[in-house]
């Protein structure tokens, strides 16, 4: 009688008497030999039993991904014997003749036969491709390097038939040794920038006592590399004292499961990399105009690192909605809150045209600096531009609202301790100093609809503020809470 034996990367094999007549295999589970193989068809592929000359014919059922015969696909019907190997998918069948019928289950498989080991599998080239495959597969569906590095270390492993496999990034070689790691080894696949297999590494003189105090038996080394770089050592070692040594197709296999370990690393911090930067464009987009977002966003891609608190010469713009509170009991809440929105977003939209970053929301008003970057300069006129834009804003909002709504503007500038505090998942920017404290004096001194600015911003503008449109009028010495002396203060004015 003929038998069909299936083998597989995962689990036991199966074999199945073949009876006289045709023989249908598919991944149909209630084909005469289901394969629950995604890669194979339904109705894959056939074979006919001769009962006369006791001849096998094998022909492909028209599947999609085919049927191979000793790596040949196969196109016509052809006959095979116990000498061939027959390819589907991940799945490997071979045929063979028996004497004395066995006893069936069921399901007419062969109970008790001898579990498909790594060792076998390796013995046959078919076999290395099949856990390439199976490689290239669940390695292509990782996209976080902490899942990359796992599922390296378990597929080398298993794929090996070994003990234990270990996968250390570069920036972690100085701990080796810590790791449990044997350093000879790992030194002689990093001098050599190649591959290193130990047979039998109790009887080596080349290695250190970590190998006899670790027990290893066999043991290879693999740099995953990119170019002349290398990204990783994969650390592949069998202690079990019958185990097989590792051999020259062990070697073959694991270096070239170490390329495709260097591909999904790569791409894997690749991914880790535009998703960083995804998060950190959004926050910075909180803040500021996409132009100013994505200029900042380039400054940090190149130091690994947002602006920390530092002295940085800004300008400070507060911008607060007049007797807010008579309003909303004027219109009541709901009306309030479609005002306040539609007042939050033009102001907002003013403050990015002018490259200002908007700081925060304060209840009925907003907080705006300018010169956060050099990208513009003249952040002073510009912030003087802004607060003059928002109140033709406030005007068409008062118009198409038919509601009276007026605003104050206070701006300052000076020398402040200005930057990003926070993490990469939630960040801020913070201003601190009196220029902050002058400037939100300044607009509460603000009469109705007007701008209010303190001397310094005077200083920078004054001798161009009539090319850009206004001139500023001395309202005399104003008292700010918190300082001693009172300061001189300027109101802008449209020409």
């Amino acid at each position: 009688m003929w038998i069909v034996t299936i083998r597989s990367p995962k689990g036991e094999p199966r074999e199945y008497v073949l009876k006289p007549g045709k023989t249908v295999i598919g991944r149909k589970s209630d084909s005469d030999i289901p394969l629950p193989d995604e890669s194979a068809s339904r109705a894959h592929a056939e074979i006919v039993l001769d009962p006369t000359d006791q001849h096998i014919i094998i022909s492909d059922a028209g599947s999609t991904n085919g049927t191979f015969v000793n790596r040949e696909r196969l196109v016509q019907p052809r006959r095979v014997g116990p000498e061939d190997q027959i390819r589907i998918g991940q799945h490997v069948l071979t045929v063979s003749r028996r004497d004395t019928e066995p006893k069936l289950n069921s399901a007419h498989t062969l109970p008790g036969t001898q579990p498909l080991t790594r060792d076998l599998l390796l013995e046959s080239l078919d076999h290395h491709a099949v856990l390439m495959y199976e490689v290239s597969s669940r390695l292509n569906t990782v996209i976080d390097l902490e899942t990359a590095l796992r599922e390296v270390s378990d597929l080398m492993r298993v794929a090996m038939g070994a003990d234990k496999c270990q996968v250390i990034l570069s920036e972690r070689f100085s701990l080796l040794h810590d790791l449990g790691f044997p350093i000879s080894i790992a030194r002689m696949a990093l001098d050599q920038r190649s591959a290193v297999i130990i047979p039998d590494a109790q009887a080596d003189p080349q290695l250190g006592k970590s190998t006899l105090l670790m027990r290893i038996r066999s043991a290879m080394c693999v740099p995953v590399m990119s170019g002349e770089k290398v990204m990783a050592l994969i650390y592949v070692y069998k202690t079990r004292p019958l185990a097989r040594p590792f051999d020259q197709s062990d070697l073959q296999l694991a270096v070239a499961i170490s390329h495709q370990a260097s591909l999904t690393i790569q791409r894997t911090r690749l991914l880790e990399h535009v998703r960083k930067e995804q998060r950190i464009r959004q926050l910075l987009q909180r803040f500021l105009s996409p132009p100013e977002a994505e200029y900042l966003l380039q400054d940090y891609l190149k130091t690994g690192s947002l602006p920390s608190l530092s002295e940085k010469a800004v300008t400070v713009v507060f911008a607060d909605l007049v007797d807010s509170t008579g309003l909303a009991e004027r219109i009541g809440a709901k009306r309030f809150s479609e005002i306040l929105s539609r007042y939050y977003q033009q102001m907002t939209d003013v403050v990015f045209e002018h490259g200002g970053l908007l700081n925060k929301y304060l209840g009925d008003g907003i907080m705006a600096v300018f010169g956060v970057t050099s990208q513009q300069p003249e952040a002073e006129n510009r912030a003087i531009q802004a607060s003059l834009e928002m109140l033709q804003r406030l005007e068409s909002i008062r118009i198409a609202e038919g509601e009276h709504v007026d605003m104050g503007v206070g701006i300052n500038s000076g020398t402040t301790m200005a930057g990003y505090v926070g993490t990469d998942e939630r960040v801020e920017f913070t201003v601190l100093g009196d220029v902050v404290n002058v400037a939100n004096r300044l607009q509460t001194l603000a009469r109705p609809n007007r701008i209010i600015v303190g001397p310094y911003t005077f200083e920078q503008v004054t001798e161009k503020a009539e090319s850009h449109g206004y001139r500023l009028q001395s309202i005399g010495q104003v008292e700010v809470r918190g300082r001693i002396q009172a300061i001189e203060a300027f109101e802008v004015l449209r020409l």
